[in-house]
């Protein structure tokens, strides 16, 4: 037996039981989180007990876990985002951590690129319109005549450009770092943050959460949108100021919005009672497609980094060894 993973992660080969027979394959023990909710190391703590490795989704994972739990040698995230990992404290404890890269980058922008129609078609609106007995016909606008701002020109970012581009729509992009081949082959303009929310009607949000990012966008951006203007927040919530957005919502200073992610994971405030508001349950990248290739990368992960003790040669040692850093973030 290579070790024992714990899937901590409630939902997990739903679409496809490929993942669970690499583990087994491998040789590894599976433990499962038979809960049906999220996992809390500080009540489940036998299950984080018995295990060497975990399989993650949202739960968090602070500075005590790493304190406590000490038989944890990596921990493979399903997905991008690690602000619910202690980063510094898994590298102080020897854990490596792991996210599966780009695999959700497809879908998060399909997802969003469809938001951004909908809204500017208030289609949605119009449909809880008819269930309701009301007809109320709205006109809507062409996103060719929009000018389309991203936040965040990373593996996400690319993707909508790459989707937004056939419609004609101006695009402009603040991003902490900048691809000039990519930008002049898509004709997006780089812009400082306040040129995006003071010249694009559409904008959407691709970045992670961070110490730098954490409230970058804050109310007086929000507040200098244009009137008729849309947002998007795919990434994470601790980015902007929800309640500022709501609010302007409400005044009707800002035309609507399309919310992915929450302050608090599975509570829609401040936006729930706002009728020009589209609400999805954080499943920007909830495909088939991409929950399988993200389930099986996060097994991958872990499968290549035990693998490294029994490399046999420099070069395959060196291959391994590249891998990991690539896919780790630590």
């Amino acid at each position: 037996m290579n070790g024992r993973v714990l899937i901590a992660i409630e939902e997990f080969a739903k679409v496809s039981r490929a993942p669970v027979e690499m583990l087994e394959e491998a040789g590894f023990e599976i433990i499962w989180n038979e809960s049906g909710i999220p996992l809390d190391f500080t009540k489940d703590s036998e299950l984080y007990e018995q295990s060497d490795y975990v399989i993650a989704g949202l739960e968090p994972y602070p500075s005590s876990f790493f304190e406590q739990f000490k038989n944890i040698n990596a921990i493979s995230r399903i997905g991008v985002g690690v602000d619910a990992i202690n980063i510094p404290a898994a590298t102080e404890y020897n854990v490596k951590v792991f996210v599966t890269s780009d695999k959700p980058s497809v879908a998060v922008a399909e997802l969003c690129v469809s938001n951004m129609i909908a809204l500017l078609r208030s289609s949605f609106e119009m449909s809880t319109n008819l269930k309701n007995g009301i007809w109320n016909p709205i006109q809507g606008r062409d996103l060719r005549s929009c000018t389309v701002g991203i936040i965040g020109l990373g593996s996400i970012g690319k993707e909508v450009v790459r989707r937004v581009r056939p419609f004609g729509s101006r695009m402009m992009a603040y991003s902490r770092t900048w691809d000039d081949d990519f930008a002049a082959e898509y004709q997006v303009e780089r812009k400082t943050m306040k040129e995006v929310f003071d010249q694009c009607n559409v904008i959407t949000i691709h970045l992670p959460l961070t110490e730098e990012t954490n409230g970058m966008i804050r109310k007086d951006l929000i507040d200098s949108l244009h009137e008729g203007s849309v947002l998007l927040n795919t990434s994470r919530a601790g980015i902007l100021d929800n309640q500022a957005l709501a609010d302007a919502i409400r005044e009707h200073r800002v035309q609507g919005a399309a919310v992915d992610v929450f302050d608090e994971e599975r509570d829609p405030y401040p936006y729930g009672d706002l009728e020009r508001v589209i609400l999805t349950p954080h499943v920007g990248s909830h495909t088939v497609e991409t929950r399988k290739a993200m389930e099986e990368m996060a097994v991958k992960n872990l499968l290549t980094y035990t693998s490294l003790n029994d490399a046999n040669d420099p070069a395959e040692t060196r291959e391994i060894l590249a891998y990991i850093d690539k896919h780790s973030v630590n």
